[in-house]
């Protein structure tokens, strides 16, 4: 009796510690793999304020870095915290700026629980950071002399997406990396409202109130476009970079014209967007249909 009590102690000693091991053991082995999103800075999340008029920061949302002022893009920090409310979701900032310069500006962007951007970046990757591309000639662009290389991030491309204004940024290896990078189309300068912007032309003036507007509400169409990748991700629908490839092409967003698609998410983040609408000039009746809600 005294040795079969003895066994029966051990034995449930060893069930106790298996399935304590188990509890240990099974999130971290059955959590999901983590996701990357990636953000350039200049044109993406900030804007640069260039024009002397607007350098006064009469705007709450514009910061002063290295005697440069920038517009803190409307929507970043909800766009954010939705990202962070996913825990294997990370954030990393990949931009062609300085070190100092880059960590000075994330360090000012603060979230609602007081923390900055520098302080949740997974990584922070900057000019020192991209690819010299062989034989560059001086008078290429920037972009072209030099490539951001997104393994620098994470090996696993196939979760990661990165959001820039600039198509083609990114090192091209065995597997292309543009494909993992959300064209977000071209910004525009700053204008506090679109009346600043109307007598004006180039091509970073937005022509119509229209364009001003989807340049100003980007970011909160980008969260409605992220909300929904994510969930077709979790239910194993596609890859994480392959539903934002596919909201990228929804969205085109390159050519500054609201579509169902930026409509639907504006209005997911509790936006209305504007009733005209400018379109391709070849879709006219699209638009007829749309603008009447057919």
């Amino acid at each position: 009796m005294k040795w079969s009590s003895v066994f029966t102690f051990i034995f449930c000693l060893f069930l106790l510690f298996s399935c304590a091991h188990e509890e240990f053991r099974s999130p971290a082995q059955e959590s999901a793999k983590s996701r990357h999103v990636v953000f350039d800075i200049d044109w993406t999340i900030v804007t640069e304020v260039t024009r002397e008029s607007a350098k006064i920061p009469k705007n709450k949302r514009i910061i002063e870095v290295q005697g440069k002022h920038y517009y803190i893009n409307e929507g970043l920090e909800e766009f954010v915290n939705e990202i962070l409310s996913h825990p294997e979701m990370k954030v990393s900032f990949y931009s062609g700026g300085k070190k100092a310069r880059n960590e000075e500006l994330l360090s000012k962007i603060k979230l609602k629980n007081g923390k900055s951007l520098k302080d949740i970046a997974y990584k922070i990757l900057n000019n020192e950071d991209l690819i010299d591309v062989p034989g560059a000639l001086p008078e290429w662009r920037f972009s072209e002399k030099h490539k951001k290389d997104l393994s620098k991030v994470s090996k696993d491309l196939s979760e990661l997406i990165m959001f820039d204004d600039t198509a083609h940024f990114v090192f091209e290896g065995k597997e292309l990396q543009s494909n993992h990078v959300f064209f977000i189309g071209t910004a525009f300068e700053y204008f506090d409202n679109f009346e600043e912007a109307r007598n004006l032309s180039g091509d970073y003036i937005p022509k119509s109130y229209e364009e001003w507007l989807l340049n100003q509400k980007k970011l909160l169409i980008l969260q409605g476009a992220f909300k929904e990748a994510y969930e077709e991700a979790v239910d194993g629908k596609m890859s994480f970079a392959e539903a934002m490839k596919q909201k990228e092409e929804l969205l085109n967003l390159k050519d500054h014209y609201w579509n169902e698609h930026s409509r639907r998410y504006f209005k997911m983040m509790g936006g209305r967007a504007p009733v005209q609408i400018k379109l391709p000039s070849n879709d006219c009746l699209q638009g007829m249909r749309v603008i009447m809600g057919l």
